[in-house]
């Protein structure tokens, strides 16, 4: 390639200046357009709460165990942006337009993030969220409670008719037992040999002894039973006092709480224009370079000397 076929800095300037118009006209324009654009565009507030979730280690009876996982609860609350059950809760049509939340199941954090028109009403619909938000885990974590609940509860009735049917086969072998026997103390420490008790071994009538002893734990082990049924089925008649519970045992640590954002999030005239204007001036060069490559060249007549010689 010839001298004469490179492109130098004065080149690029000189198309630059032919097509100087183009070059700052467009990013001008630009600049004006997202400018006005942004001042009449409809402000948008955001406001938003982050919240760290845990489960307390004190537990009563049982009942906070097997529970459903708080991670796995704070994901379900993420996962029903978009149905009806929450837009009627938060009293809008369509959450996704106006609340967005995000589990970060690492940190335990629950962000949760509202918008408005003005930023009270984005205050207002974060606060709202909030509230939402940790309603359905209590609600959750209490029908999980009472599910335990019962569930404890059939379980002590079949200890408790367990430990029945055998207090009656006791009873039924007590009433054809002998209640007097010699005592032998071959007889007797052959027993203590096998690990029995050393007075149920030296006892006169070892066997009815041991029959009497079996008697006296289940009747104390059915009246434990009883009790304990009687607790749960009382329990269960509150369930106030279960989500009381289930509320002392859920730690919902607000770490940042619903606030009136001082300025919006969208549009930021400032930034938008600043944008548009690196924009323009890019597209404007590349623009200027594209259109002087496509135009066409002039015809170059002839050199005089070159007629001369045909």
């Amino acid at each position: 390639m010839s001298s004469a076929d490179e492109i130098t800095l004065r080149d690029l300037y000189l198309v630059l200046r032919r097509n100087s118009r183009l070059v700052i006209g467009l990013p001008v324009i630009l600049v004006l357009l997202t400018l006005i654009g942004s001042l009449l565009w409809p402000k948008t507030y955001t406001s938003q709460v982050v919240v760290s979730l845990s489960l307390s280690n004190q537990s009563s009876q049982g009942l906070l165990n097997n529970l459903p996982s708080l991670a796995g609860l704070a994901q379900g609350f993420v996962d029903l942006q978009q149905t009806k059950l929450l837009a009627n809760q938060l009293g809008v049509d369509d959450p996704t337009r106006f609340y967005k939340a995000r589990f970060d199941e690492k940190r335990g954090l629950l962000f949760l993030t509202a918008q408005g028109r003005t930023a009270a009403e984005a205050g207002e619909r974060a606060e709202r969220i909030l509230q939402v938000a940790r309603s359905y885990l209590e609600r959750n974590l209490l029908e999980g409670a009472q599910a335990n609940l019962r569930a404890t509860q059939t379980q002590a009735r079949l200890d408790l008719r367990a430990a029945q049917d055998g207090l009656k086969g006791i009873q039924a072998q007590l009433k054809i037992a002998p209640d007097r026997a010699v005592s032998d103390a071959t007889i007797a420490a052959g027993l203590e040999a096998r690990g029995n008790d050393p007075q149920t071994a030296r006892a006169s009538n070892p066997a009815y002894t041991s029959l009497s002893l079996d008697e006296s734990r289940l009747r104390s082990q059915i009246a434990q039973l009883e009790a304990r049924i009687t607790t749960l089925t009382d329990f269960l008649k509150q369930p106030e006092a279960i989500g009381q519970l289930v509320s002392q045992a859920l730690l919902v640590q607000v770490l940042v709480p619903p606030a009136e954002p001082l300025r919006p999030s969208f549009p930021r005239p400032l930034l938008f224009t600043v944008v548009a204007g690196v924009l323009g001036l890019l597209l404007g060069v590349i623009w200027a370079f594209v259109a002087e490559a496509v135009k066409p060249q002039p015809v170059l007549e002839p050199h005089r000397s070159e007629l001369e010689v045909r």
